[in-house]
């Protein structure tokens, strides 16, 4: 096991009803709000009434920010910030998914600085400090409620960055499951994909010895994530079945998760990152697709791991290790078609002429965050094999 610092500030508050402690905590921290959201769900829902009475209740004064798109853009993020300065907001407020959470962590950090909050995506800043932030999670699958991690799209460049720092983590998050009930069967196996994908690839990717503990957690949060969509699917409204996707992605990307494994890379994120930004492909559809065809490119660097995913996640104890290997990424191909999720790129539209494309925004990442055995060859290869 590699020396590690595990800090995870951030105060969870779970369950049912536990919108009413959201007033209390947003004093606690500040009395001018920016409430962040994003398209017309939480007005329907009635979620947006709820939470603003519970503003006005409590004597908070808010600045309304919605719209913000999936796979959100930098504009978003930019516009944010000025209405953040404009309203001197001194608290964000995130109210929805992944993409809201994550505009609303580029304002909190874009707000208290002078460049362009694109500077810290490039890695040419660094986050000295942010505004604290309270996330309320309306869908589970990125953990952006509970991380300090944040992914943005450049509108004119097309490519979608992440980075992460400590000081973007959120000071509270209240997570009612019940505010998932509506998630649609789309959303529900794309967001556990998500997660799966950020418990597998650091499963894979690690090379540090004495980590039983670990990869028991991240094999056990995967297993937990399965069963719940599962549940999701066949009953939307289950509140078991909500509250344990909703906990199992947010474990699934807290420092936990990852503590003493060293250095972990992200590969399949890094591919689908260029489907999402020049496409506008969901990201956990983009994430299926690729899968059959990112393990079989690595299969013989990961066979090892990959033999101990499929025997701990969905119990495949054949052998030799080589059958074991090709059992499992056979077992995650038919999970993914029982989620109906897309096995193949062009499932999702995509020719082969869309490819090099994708492959030039891996490159560009790249150069900001390299991987290992990773370049724009292999990743062309690995898009061309997935069609």
């Amino acid at each position: 096991m590699e020396n590690f610092v595990y800090h995870h500030p951030v105060k969870i508050i779970f369950g049912r009803g536990v919108l009413d402690q959201l007033g209390r905590e947003l004093s606690s921290l500040g009395s001018r709000i920016l409430l962040v959201y994003g398209q017309e769900s939480i007005k329907k829902s009635g979620l947006y009434n709820t939470i603003t009475t519970i503003l006005e209740q409590a004597g908070i004064e808010y600045a309304d920010f919605g719209s913000v798109q999936p796979n959100p853009l930098l504009s978003t993020a930019r516009k944010g910030v000025e209405i953040a300065r404009d309203s001197a907001s001194t608290v964000i407020l995130a109210v929805g998914g992944g993409s809201v959470i994550d505009v609303a962590k580029a304002i909190s950090a874009g707000v208290l600085v002078e460049h362009d909050v694109w500077q810290f995506f490039a890695g040419r800043k660094t986050v000295r400090k942010a505004l604290p932030l309270v996330t309320i999670p309306t869908v589970a699958g990125s953990g952006s409620e509970v991380n300090h991690g944040l992914v943005l799209t450049h509108d004119e460049k097309k490519l979608k960055f992440g980075f992460a720092h400590r000081h973007l983590y959120p000071r509270v998050c209240i997570a009612d499951p019940s505010l998932t009930f509506s998630v649609d069967e789309a959303q529900t196996s794309y967001g556990c994909v998500d997660a799966l994908c950020h418990c597998l690839e650091p499963f894979l990717t690690s090379q540090t010895k004495g980590i039983e503990l670990q990869l028991r957690f991240l094999s056990s949060v995967a297993t937990s994530l399965i069963e719940a969509a599962q549940g999701c699917l066949a009953e939307p409204r289950s509140e078991s079945h909500r509250a344990t996707m909703l906990w199992s992605s947010m474990m699934a990307m807290t420092p936990l998760a990852t503590a003493g494994l060293g250095r972990v890379y992200h590969p399949l994120h890094i591919l689908e990152h260029g489907l999402s930004a020049i496409y506008k492909i969901p990201h956990g559809a983009g994430l299926a697709a690729l899968m059959k065809g990112w393990l079989s490119e690595y299969l013989e660097e990961f066979r090892t791991p990959i033999s101990r995913w499929g025997e701990q996640v969905f119990g495949v104890t054949a052998t030799p290790n080589d059958v074991q290997s090709e059992t499992t990424i056979q077992a995650l191909h038919h999970l993914l078609l029982a989620l109906n999720c897309p096995t193949r790129l062009s499932d999702l539209g995509l020719k082969e002429k869309d490819l090099v494309l994708v492959a030039a925004h891996a490159a560009a990442q790249l150069r900001v965050r390299s991987i290992p055995g990773l370049d724009e060859r292999r990743a062309l290869t690995i898009l061309k094999s997935s069609l």
